[in-house]
């Protein structure tokens, strides 16, 4: 009996541990532009694409529109992003068959959401039958003045 109550406080602790998370330390809360901010060093965290548009001309990858959303208190430029595509016909219906990197080159705004890229930008090779399922954003370039 003893050995299970001490498997269960032993199993308590180490999910009182899990549970503690380690965020920003208060004095680069106060400073978001110091250099050890998450906002400086973790951008991806802070951005957040909520919506798309894309179509393939003959061949050609677009991203016609992008909508992001930035909840940093600063701003961030040269978007880093990665495009995942399914197919809609064929064997792999729904899979994921390719992905594709690319910069935008947008300046987001702190505090902000907007849709940018309204023109289009290319994004690689793609066909008519792929779709992106999502886009996810691998950096970002923060601006301090």
């Amino acid at each position: 009996m003893k050995k299970l109550t001490g498997v269960y406080i032993l199993f308590a602790l180490l999910f009182s541990f899990s549970l503690l998370s380690f965020a920003e330390d208060t004095a680069d809360a106060e400073n978001p532009e110091s250099y050890n901010s998450n906002q400086i060093t973790h951008p991806e965290w802070f951005l957040k694409i909520t919506d798309w548009s894309y179509f393939a001309p003959a061949r050609v990858a677009m991203l016609s529109s992008v909508k992001i959303e930035n909840t940093a208190s600063i701003a961030y430029k040269d978007i880093r992003v990665r495009l995942l595509f399914t197919t809609t016909s064929g064997p792999a219906i729904g899979q994921t068959i390719a992905t594709t990197q690319g910069l935008l080159p947008v300046t987001v705004p702190p505090k902000s959401a907007d849709t940018y890229l309204k023109g289009g930008i290319t994004m690689g090779a793609g066909r008519q039958g792929y779709r992106v399922s999502d886009i996810q954003i691998l950096s970002a370039t923060p601006i301090t003045e």
